[in-house]
């Protein structure tokens, strides 16, 4: 009997699987701080495969693809997404109702604010930090029960960004949404669909990679 590894298909199957993880390890670093500089995030419906040219495309510079791509993609799935979302953490339920219903009805000033505080909520109160604090975020993401890739997709919030750095250092981002400026008064100009999508986002990357085996 042939063993199934040992089978040419396998093998080959195998050696693109091999392959394509490599270039997703080679790219990671840059890629996933880029693609988070600009202020998106991945959920967990987005493939390895798709995420590894997303972060080509962020290495490479072209933010009008991203902002194509995943207006796009958070447009076409927020209902669903949301359905995930209401599942999962159940005790946000109302509030994500509500931020969704804000978004729908174009109030994005809203919307953003909701997704946003919700998003930290779920990293408890622990996500908006700065390069010098972002060591307690660290601690508390270590307690989740994640694989290596779920702890390399982790960098996107680890990692200091446009929507957690320091006010005066926002500037330096790709993307103008800081949780910061929005939050203080200090951005006026916040409330459009990209910011609330980028807000959403944000939201469905930390529920899906952070603390999947709680409610929180």
């Amino acid at each position: 009997m042939t063993n199934y590894f040992t089978k040419p298909e396998t093998k080959k199957m195998i050696k693109k699987a091999v392959e394509g993880y490599s270039k997703f390890l080679g790219l990671s670093e840059i890629g996933l701080k880029n693609i988070a500089g600009y202020g998106w995030y991945i959920d967990g419906g987005i493939t390895m495969g798709y995420t590894t040219q997303l972060m080509e495309k962020a290495v490479n510079g072209d933010n009008e693809f991203l902002d194509n791509f995943f207006v796009k993609y958070y447009r076409e799935n927020i209902n669903s997404l949301i359905e995930i979302l209401k599942n999962r953490q159940d005790s946000r339920q109302k509030i994500i109702v509500e931020a969704l219903d804000c978004h729908n009805e174009q109030k994005y000033y809203a919307s953003t604010l909701l997704f946003l505080s919700q998003a930290d909520g779920i990293c408890n109160g622990q996500l908006y930090r700065t390069k010098k604090e972002k060591e307690a975020l660290k601690k508390f993401l270590s307690k989740s029960e994640n694989g290596n890739f779920i702890n390399i997709l982790l960098r996107m919030i680890t990692d200091e960004s446009a929507i957690d750095v320091g006010y005066s250092k926002k500037e330096s981002f790709d993307s103008k949404l800081n949780r910061h400026a929005v939050v203080h008064g200090l951005d006026l100009n916040f409330g459009s669909e990209i910011n609330s999508l980028k807000a959403f986002s944000l939201l469905c990357f930390v529920s899906d990679f952070v603390n999947r085996y709680k409610k929180l």
